[in-house]
């Protein structure tokens, strides 16, 4: 690590810790060819960390958020919540929600360099002017962009970029109205900056805040604000990069303090993980700029699939899309696929033919829609909820339709990514997204492959009867 980076670190560090954070003695930051900026286990240390330990922990005093947007500077759970002059004018905070304030205000603490409370924070991150450090998909240039397209990434990406920039321009003329100070300063490159930091660094306030913080900071707020409208960055925390396989807890019951807890054993010299959770290659890409590659053991790669049914017939709680999977769901490597296989029962749905790979809520989404009775979903029902592993007759014809239904979706989406021809990959984010397709293409394919296999014993044996 450069000498520079080394003390830009260590004066985060001794901000941070004079204000209730921590890091682990025996963890250091570092710079990691592949990960950059990373914690690991100091190589001079002289043992491990069994599991259990707390590698760093946050203080709320030093997190950045739309709630220091409301009091304008850090906030302070000791003292009786006090409504405070905001960070911009009154017509700026009642107009724009929570998430864009909370961007903004990042802004305006940038803009104050040295002056502002959370700049030994700030200096650490990657910088606006170096774009190639924090751009995410939604902000690349558009050869970059055009890289992706007939993927799931694509689609997400356009959705994103016109949130961005109705944001944007909606909140900005807003400061240009009230004739805020330095208002030609918010500028739509520093907003996508922000928009990039929160979305690959933030976290939710419930999974980080006791419930008796979580109620002092939303006394700060208007009425009808949820604790979940925004997110927060977390000083010194936010280092750990992501490992799907590593164990890991949140501990929220010390006084204000949020610490991350390593359930792994660590040696000296390796890298210490958090865990982002259960997010395909697709999720990543678009929310941290990276993928997974796919290994023996773990493999990341999934295509998402909307849910059939209209939102206004579903629940709050109800997924709005499927995954298929490169490998069957019953893989030990599909770790974020096997996070949605819920009971026995989708484990039986998983064991129909051609049906390994997909996701078995959208086996029952299709099921119900491609149904021509009530007694064939009676049917589907007895059998997976039953112990017989032959597929009764009654079932057989409903099984087929969504076999079908299913491979002409997926051979749809192949073709049409096919279509799309890359000559070369002329940068860093072309190379990227070729990575992604070349693992998205590997999911399409295994799928078409599996469910062709099924379908061709019934076609035939359709032919041996119409023969007789």
């Amino acid at each position: 690590m450069k000498e520079s980076d080394q003390e830009r670190f260590k004066n985060l560090q001794r901000w941070a810790t004079s204000r209730g954070a921590t890091l682990h003695p025996s963890l250091e930051v570092y710079e990691d060819d592949t990960t950059g900026f990373s914690l690991r286990v100091k190589p001079s240390a002289n043992e491990g960390l069994a599991p259990g330990f707390c590698a760093v922990s946050c203080h709320a005093t030093i997190t950045l958020s739309y709630i220091n947007a409301l009091v304008d500077g850090p906030i302070d759970i000791s003292a009786e919540a006090e409504q405070l002059e905001p960070a911009f004018p009154p017509q700026f905070m009642a107009l724009n929600p929570p998430h864009v304030i909370g961007r903004f205000f990042l802004v305006k603490e940038y803009l104050k360099g040295e002056k502002s409370y959370w700049w030994p924070y700030i200096s650490t991150l990657p910088q606006p002017d170096r774009i190639n450090t924090w751009a995410l998909p939604a902000v690349w240039p558009e050869d970059d962009i055009e890289c992706l397209e007939e993927t799931n990434a694509h689609v997400a990406i356009r959705e994103i970029q016109a949130n961005i920039k109705t944001e944007y321009k909606h909140a900005r003329k807003i400061l240009k109205q009230e004739d805020f100070p330095r208002w030609q300063e918010y500028t739509q490159l520093l907003y996508k900056w922000a928009f990039c930091i929160f979305t690959s660094r933030s976290f939710r306030p419930s999974l980080i805040l006791s419930h008796e913080t979580q109620d002092i900071l939303l006394k700060l707020t208007p009425s009808g604000t949820k604790v979940d409208d925004f997110s927060m960055l977390q000083p010194l925390l936010d280092i750990a990069n992501h490992d799907p396989t590593s164990e890991y807890q949140w501990n929220i019951e010390t006084s204000g303090a949020c610490q991350l807890l390593c359930n792994n054993s660590y040696q000296p010299g390796e890298q210490v993980y958090n865990n982002y959770g259960f997010k395909s290659n697709s999720e990543l890409l678009l929310g941290y700029g990276f993928i997974l590659p796919a290994t023996d053991s773990l493999h990341n790669d999934y295509v998402h699939v909307k849910s059939r049914r209209p939102p206004s017939t579903m629940q709050k709680d109800e997924p709005r899309d499927f995954l298929i999977s490169l490998r069957p769901f019953s893989d030990p490597s599909s770790v974020a696929g096997r996070s949605r296989v819920f009971s026995h029962q989708d484990s039986r749905l998983n064991s129909l033919p051609g049906l390994s790979r997909i996701e078995p809520g959208l086996i029952r989404d299709l099921a119900s829609a491609v149904a021509t009775s009530p007694d064939e979903l009676a049917a589907l029902q007895r059998w997976v909820h039953g112990a017989e592993e032959s597929i009764p007759a009654e079932l057989g014809e409903l099984l087929e339709r969504v076999q079908q239904t299913l491979g002409a979706k997926v051979q749809f989406d192949y073709q049409r990514f096919q279509s799309i021809e890359i000559e070369s990959a002329d940068n860093e984010n072309q190379e990227l997204a070729v990575r992604y397709r070349t693992q998205y293409q590997a999911v399409l394919e295994a799928t078409m492959d599996e469910l062709s296999r099924a379908l061709v014993p019934n076609h035939l044996e359709k032919l041996v009867k119409g023969d007789q």
